[in-house]
């Protein structure tokens, strides 16, 4: 893979953990003091073929909430995140 590919690969995938953040703010209404990590794992689910993503949220509470949606990083939407964090 020529090195203009790889930059390519990589930025769109940086562009993809950025966006699944956002819509982890706006579900949460924004909340800027809370800290969200986004990352791409492989699915600890058998019956999940391939990566997921795994989202983590800290508040100001510091209590740490980590769920799992069972599917490619680059897939992930609204609905899939407001599923995942239902309260």
């Amino acid at each position: 893979m020529s090195l203009s590919a790889q930059i390519k690969e990589k930025t769109a995938t940086l562009w993809h953990y950025q966006r699944v953040r956002r819509l982890v703010r706006q579900h949460l209404g924004g909340a800027s003091h809370t800290i969200v990590s986004v990352a791409q794992i492989d699915c600890p689910d058998a019956d999940c073929p391939g990566p997921a993503t795994q989202i983590t949220v800290m508040g100001l509470d510091l209590l740490r909430r980590v769920v799992i949606v069972h599917r490619p990083l680059e897939q992930v939407d609204q609905a899939d995140v407001r599923a995942a964090l239902q309260t």
